[in-house]
């Protein structure tokens, strides 16, 4: 297919309410066409590529500003983790767990909070643009919207938090009656740390969803993301009942690193944690599917939320 022809593929828009589904190509025969999902999506993965990498080298243009970020982002949280290993200067254990084992968790959390804060800034950043009535532009560009937002921002200078949880989870290791580490057991981090960086990136499309509906409910959704990483850095067992179920089935942190590290380090939960008395082993590895079902969820609200979005007035 010639050039003169993908540019007319890409080019007109096939609206169903406010979200771009597709395009339309007159180009060919006179007749319309649609281009498959897999070539729309291919088209738009090397487009989101493309724009990271320039926003990459956007912000190395000023390279010792862009390190110092990267640097204080990692500074900033390693101050929170060594306030996390003050406490237990004071105490032996908490909830049963020692510093090494909390110290997992800590950074596994830390690790999919990145992964997922790099990509999908851009939904956190939403309510201010649907506050100006910036976010109308977006509804009339040729693209997908929840393409758009996603595309719009990439935080590079996340990977200091990143650092940081790695950081944190190589501490851990540094008790081997804690965990004794082995290539199975690296693996099972890798895919949990995935699968927590699909959930809380679910949590900001939703997040972004409610700015939608809710034009100053920022706060709000801050409550879940950042203050669910938070609640994902220490054990279940300090919580109470209705918190354990809320991080089980509405906000599924006990997937991002808890039913992991349980079956890591071959601890027994307390009564009522795990969901249908299912092992630690089935629920870490069942963490994928939970977070590609969430994420599914997410995305359905916010199409609803875009389809019925009427603007601020603004």
């Amino acid at each position: 297919m010639s050039r003169s022809v993908m540019a007319n593929v890409y080019s007109r828009p096939v609206m169903e309410g406010s979200t771009s589904v597709g395009w339309v190509s007159t180009a060919v025969g006179g007749y319309c066409t649609i281009p498959s999902m897999t070539t729309q999506i291919t088209f738009l993965a090397g487009l989101y590529v493309r724009l990271a990498i320039a926003r990459v080298r956007g912000r190395m243009r000023y390279r010792v500003g862009f390190l110092l970020m990267i640097l204080g982002v990692f500074v900033a949280n390693t101050f929170e983790f060594v306030a996390l290993l003050v406490l237990f200067g004071q105490v032996r254990l908490l909830g049963g767990w020692n510093s090494h084992e909390v110290a997992l968790l800590w950074g596994m959390s830390q690790m999919s909070f990145a992964i997922a804060e790099a990509f999908g800034h851009g939904f956190e950043g939403l309510a201010p643009q649907v506050r100006s009535g910036e976010f109308d532009q977006v509804l009339v560009r040729p693209l997908p919207v929840f393409f758009q937002v996603f595309a719009s921002d990439f935080q590079a200078q996340r990977i200091g938090r990143f650092l940081q949880g790695a950081t944190a989870v190589w501490f851990s290791r540094s008790d081997p009656a804690s965990l004794p580490w082995q290539a199975s057991n690296w693996t099972m981090v890798t895919f949990a740390v995935t699968a927590g960086a699909v959930i809380f990136f679910a949590t900001f499309v939703l997040g972004g969803a409610w700015a939608l509906r809710v034009v100053d409910g920022q706060e709000l959704m801050n409550t879940f993301t950042y203050g669910g990483t938070t609640l994902a850095s220490y054990p279940l067992d300090l919580f109470s009942d209705p918190i354990r179920r809320a991080a089980t089935w509405v906000l599924p942190l006990a997937f991002v690193n808890y039913f992991p590290a349980l079956a890591l380090l071959g601890r027994v939960a307390p009564d009522g944690i795990l969901p249908f008395g299912l092992s630690p082993i089935t629920l870490a590895l069942s963490a994928p599917i939970v977070a590609l079902m969430y994420l599914g969820i997410a995305v359905v609200v916010w199409d609803r939320s875009v389809m019925r979005y009427q603007g601020t007035g603004t």
